[in-house]
Parts: C-alpha cells; sequence; structure tokens
C-alpha cells in the first residue's frame, strides 16, 4: 500500500473544523470519492484537504487500498480526536439553541422490566408537573437489548445491569445491592443472611439461561457445586411473583424489585452470601448524536431517582 502524502502550501489556513469534518468522512466511507459526493465537494478539493492536515501533523493519515482508502496509524489516532472535537462542537450548538427555551422534545429510555416500577412512574410525575414539554418514549428490554438500542442510536439514555461476585465500585455506579432469595412471608420464616450453598433447598422460580442474574447465579452454582432445583423459568417479574406467591416457590432477585410487598408483609427475603452477588445498575446516554437539553434533564433525574433507591436498599 502507498502513503498519501502531501506538501503544505504555508499560504493555507491551520487545520479548521471543516478540515476535520471531511477527514472524518473519508475515514468513516473510506473513499475521498464517497465522501467529496456526501459533502457536496469536488474529489481534488477532498485529497486537498488531507494532504493539507497530513503536512500539518507530519505523516500519512490514509493508505490507498485495492477498495479506497484505510486509516494509518497516525489517522486512527486522528479519527478519535476529531470525532471527539466535533461532538463536542455540535454539542455546543444544540445547548445554545436550546439555551432560551425549556427543554421540551422526545426522550428515548431504555431500562430492564426491573426497573420500571422504580423508575418510569416518579420520572414521569416529575416531568409532567416541572417539564411537561417533555415526552418520554420506553423500551423495555434486558442489558444486551439496551447496550445495542444504545450503539445504534434508538435510545437516548440506557440503563443495564451488571452482576459481579462481591462488592462492586466505580464513578458510574448508580444503584449497588446484594441479591436476595425472596418468598411468601407467611410461609417461611427466613434469616437475615442465607449461605449460598441453602439455595439447594429452595424450588426456584429464576429467568431464561441468558439473563444476567441468572448466569451469575448459574456461574456460582457450577463453581461451587451446589445443585440448583429450578422448577420454572420465567423472565417477566410478574411471572415470577406469582408463581412465587400460588406454588411456593422462591425467587432471586435485587432488593428494590420487592420493595413494595415487604413493606407490606407479602414477601420476606435473606440476602444471600457466600459469596455475595452483587447487581450494579448503570446508566449510559447514546453517542451517535448530540444529546439534547431534554434528554440531559432526564438522564439527571433517573440518576437520582437510582441514587435514591440504593441509599433505601
Amino acid at each position: 500500500m502507498v502513503p498519501i502524502s502531501g506538501i503544505r502550501n504555508l499560504d493555507d489556513p491551520v487545520v479548521n473544523l471543516e478540515h476535520l469534518r471531511t477527514f472524518a468522512r473519508a475515514a468513516e466511507l473510506g473513499s475521498f470519492t464517497k465522501a467529496a459526493v456526501s459533502l457536496g465537494l469536488a474529489q481534488p478539493t477532498v485529497s486537498r484537504i488531507i494532504s493539507e492536515l497530513e503536512a500539518e501533523w507530519d505523516g500519512p493519515l490514509f493508505y490507498r487500498t485495492g477498495r479506497g482508502v484505510a486509516l494509518s496509524e497516525l489517522g486512527q489516532e486522528a479519527l478519535v480526536r476529531a470525532q471527539s472535537l466535533l461532538r463536542d462542537v455540535e454539542q455546543i450548538s444544540e445547548d445554545l439553541r436550546a439555551f432560551s427555551r425549556f427543554p421540551s422534545g422526545n426522550v428515548s429510555i431504555g431500562l430492564p422490566p426491573s426497573l420500571i416500577g422504580a423508575v418510569i412512574p416518579e420520572l414521569l410525575n416529575q416531568l409532567r408537573r416541572e417539564l411537561p414539554g417533555i415526552r418520554l418514549r420506553i423500551y423495555e428490554g434486558f442489558s444486551e437489548q439496551i447496550e445495542r438500542w444504545l450503539s445504534e442510536g434508538i435510545v437516548d439514555v440506557g440503563i443495564y445491569s451488571k452482576y459481579k461476585e462481591g462488592v462492586i465500585k466505580g464513578d458510574a455506579l448508580m444503584l449497588n445491592s446484594r441479591l436476595v432469595l425472596a418468598g411468601v412471608a407467611s410461609r417461611c420464616d427466613l434469616p437475615a443472611e442465607l449461605d449460598f450453598e441453602r439455595l439447594a433447598d429452595f424450588p426456584l422460580v429464576l429467568p431464561a439461561l441468558t439473563n444476567g442474574l441468572r448466569m451469575a447465579v448459574d456461574a456460582v452454582a457450577r463453581r461451587t457445586k451446589i445443585d440448583l432445583t429450578v422448577v420454572a423459568e420465567a423472565d417477566s417479574i410478574l411471572a415470577q411473583k406469582e408463581m412465587t406467591l400460588n406454588c411456593g416457590c422462591y425467587m432471586i432477585k435485587a432488593p428494590h424489585t420487592i420493595a413494595d410487598e415487604k413493606r407490606k408483609g407479602v414477601f420476606a427475603s435473606s440476602v444471600i452470601r457466600n459469596p455475595y452477588i452483587s447487581r450494579h445498575v448503570v446508566l449510559v446516554t447514546g453517542q451517535q448524536k448530540p444529546l439534547s437539553r431534554a434528554a440531559r434533564e432526564v438522564a439527571a433525574r433517573v440518576t437520582s431517582i437510582l441514587r435514591g433507591l440504593s441509599s433505601e436498599t
């Protein structure tokens, strides 16, 4: 492959935003010609801009291939920085356009079924009371789906869970809770904490094998050689609760998912220990487009709600 290089004309201006946009589009499309068509420029203009950038940054940004162009090592590093700067500029523009307005518009949020009841009613009540111009679009799914929706730009705000043995810490932590075994209060006398090996004594209703909670529990069971008695599988929290209430079964859940039933004396629970398994809830915003003022407002309010749940549990 042959490096694409050029000689800098010292009378031309140094790097500007349009140069960065041209470079980023050429990198994304893998072709100077396609980038020129996309930007409404002549192909020689794109080539000249790339040559000027290569002269400014003292190295080749692209290599010619049989199918177009590919980024050099310098080009890969330049693209990361250029995209970051362009996103910042777009965000500034969005902020300034929205500065004189109350936040308004549609905000898409993706979250797992276990957090719908704890987050959405409080969030919607706040918005209707204080920011009625914001309209929520709710997407319900599991962690893998939500991560994909974020990467594809389908949702603006995503909340999903990770499960891990021990205590999880980090700046992104919104909610951290230890899993519990839960059953009908009138039929069981559960201690405050229960060793993991004791789970073998209970008929369990668990999510399907692809669920993050289920994978974490199964991993510990395999490692400790504990045979769990799984009498039914259900991803629906409502189905799990109904079977627990009416069929003598037990669930493994995060505490906040049964908080209302515990307050009413319907369910009792015991923290699973040796080992503890923690549920780590994170909030992530999309990177496919500048985050609107309304979306940032929603993200801030959801963060506050989740941290409130963490203090309760």
